[in-house]
C-alpha cells in the first residue's frame, strides 16, 4: 500500500486536502475494478496535523470502516507527504507561517532525506522551501516577487504549472491538486492507475479532440497549411479504410510528394505515421474504455488482418492489445455491467 500523509498545519486549508482524497478513493476504486479479487487498497490516506499526530478531522475524510482502519495501518511500501495551500493575507503574513511551522517543517526534511515522496500546492510551496527541498517553485504571479525575496536560493519556474525533482513536486495553484496527486501516485510505483484515473479526472485536449472526430467526423480548429488541414481532416474522417496515400493527397489538393513533405515540416511524421499513430490512439480509447473485440478495433482501425494490426499495436505500445486492456482498463470484467452496456 501507497500511504498519502495529508498534512494540515494550522493555517492550511483543507479543501485541498479532501480533493486529495477523492483522488485516492478513485484510485482505489479502478484497483477493485481491475483486481476484484484483490482485497486490500492500494492506496490509504491519514490527515494529520502539523506535528504529525492524527488530525480530529481525519474521520471526516472516510466514507467506510475500511477507509478508516488507513489511520491505524503502520505497512506501507512507499510513504508521501503532502501539503495543501497556506492561508494568505499577505506575504509577510505567509512568512511568518513558515516560520512558525518549524516542527512540519522538520518532519519534511527528515522524511525527504528518508526517501518519502514530497508534494506542495500553491502557497504550501513556503513550506518546503524552508525546509530546503525546493529547486524550482511554480507560483502564480502573484507570488513570486514575495518568494524570491524570501527564498533567492530557490528558482521561479515561469513556464510550467508543474515542477518535479528529487521526489518533490510542486504545483502552482489549487486547481492543479489532482494533477499533482496522480503524479505522486505514479512516482509511488502506480503509473498504470494514475493514467486511467486522469482520463477519468484530468481534461486530456488531445483525446477530446479525437473524441469528437471520431464522433461527428469533425476536425475542430483552423491551420495556417490548407492543404495539411484537409489531409488531416481527410485522414481523420477514412483512418477506418486502408490508407493510400495517392487518396489524401487527392483530398489536400496537392502531389503525393509534396503532401509527405508537409507532414515531415510541419508534424516530424509521414502521412504514414500520421495515421498509424491516429490508430493507435483510437485503439488505446477503445480497450481503455469499451470491452470491443479486438477484431472490431482492428476493423475499425483500416487492418483487414488481426494479427497485422496487433503487431503494429504491439510495436507502438510495447504491449499486445489484451495486455494493454489488463493494464489500463477502467471498467469492470464484461459480466458485472448490464446486458445493454455490455459493449460500451
Amino acid at each position: 500500500m501507497v500511504m498519502f500523509d495529508l498534512c494540515l498545519p494550522e493555517d492550511g486549508l483543507p479543501g485541498a486536502l479532501w480533493s486529495a482524497v477523492d483522488v485516492l478513493r478513485e484510485l482505489n476504486a479502478l484497483d477493485r475494478v481491475r483486481r476484484p479479487r484483490h482485497a486490500e487498497a492500494v492506496v490509504g490516506w491519514r490527515l494529520l496535523d502539523g506535528a504529525g499526530r492524527l488530525s480530529r478531522q481525519h474521520a471526516a475524510t472516510c466514507a467506510s470502516d475500511a477507509e478508516r482502519r488507513f489511520a491505524r495501518l503502520r505497512r506501507a511500501s512507499v510513504r508521501v507527504l503532502l501539503l495543501p495551500p497556506l492561508r494568505m493575507v499577505s506575504i509577510h503574513q505567509l512568512n511568518r507561517v513558515a516560520q512558525r511551522e518549524a516542527v512540519l517543517v522538520e518532519r519534511l526534511r527528515q522524511g525527504h532525506a528518508e526517501g518519502v515522496l514530497v508534494g506542495a500546492c500553491g502557497t504550501g510551496q513556503w513550506l518546503l522551501a524552508q525546509a530546503g527541498l525546493l529547486s524550482r517553485a511554480p507560483l502564480p504571479w502573484l507570488y513570486r516577487s514575495g518568494f524570491a525575496e524570501r527564498f533567492p536560493g530557490v528558482g521561479v519556474e515561469t513556464e510550467e504549472a508543474m515542477a518535479a525533482s528529487h521526489r518533490v513536486v510542486a504545483v502552482a495553484t489549487p486547481s492543479l491538486l489532482h494533477a499533482l496527486v496522480l503524479r505522486l501516485a505514479a512516482m509511488a510505483g502506480l503509473a498504470d492507475l494514475a493514467q486511467a484515473a486522469a482520463e477519468k479526472m484530468l481534461l486530456n485536449p488531445e483525446r477530446q479532440a479525437l473524441s469528437a472526430a471520431m464522433t461527428a467526423q469533425e476536425v475542430m480548429g483552423q491551420s495556417r497549411d490548407v492543404p495539411l488541414f484537409r489531409a488531416q481532416s481527410w485522414i481523420a474522417a477514412n483512418a477506418s479504410r486502408p490508407f493510400v496515400l495517392a487518396q489524401a493527397a487527392q483530398a489536400a489538393a496537392v502531389s503525393e510528394r509534396t503532401l509527405t513533405r508537409l507532414f515531415r515540416q510541419h508534424l516530424g511524421v509521414t502521412p504514414g505515421q500520421h495515421i498509424q499513430d491516429l490508430r493507435v490512439q483510437r485503439a488505446r480509447m477503445w480497450l481503455e474504455g469499451t470491452w470491443r473485440s479486438v477484431d472490431e478495433i482492428a476493423h475499425d482501425c483500416g487492418y483487414g488482418d488481426t494479427s497485422a494490426f496487433c503487431r503494429m499495436f504491439a510495436r507502438a505500445t510495447g504491449l499486445s492489445p489484451q495486455r494493454y486492456r489488463e493494464q489500463h482498463t477502467f471498467r469492470g470484467p464484461r459480466a458485472r455491467w448490464r446486458l445493454g452496456d455490455a459493449g460500451g
